[in-house]
């Protein structure tokens, strides 16, 4: 379970509870979990980020391991 599902899950299971949303507390677990689902997003998108800098990160040690090879292949 991906970390947005889980967050749709704590969303449902708060739906669930009937609370009053004009009350205090109806007001702050809304508030509660837009906030997790940002972070949950948020942390999506640096996964994503992350993981194409690791594809780069790879590229450039595989271009540079074939550099290293060809410069020092006398020695």
């Amino acid at each position: 379970m991906t970390l947005t599902e889980k967050v749709a899950y704590l969303k449902g299971l708060a739906e669930g509870l009937d609370l009053d949303k004009d009350s205090k507390e109806g007001k702050l677990f809304a508030a509660m979990f837009d906030i997790l689902e940002d972070m949950a997003l948020t942390v999506c998108d640096i996964d994503e980020d992350l993981s194409a800098c690791e594809e780069l990160v790879d590229a450039i040690d595989e271009d540079l391991e074939e550099l290293e090879e060809y410069i020092f292949e006398d020695d």
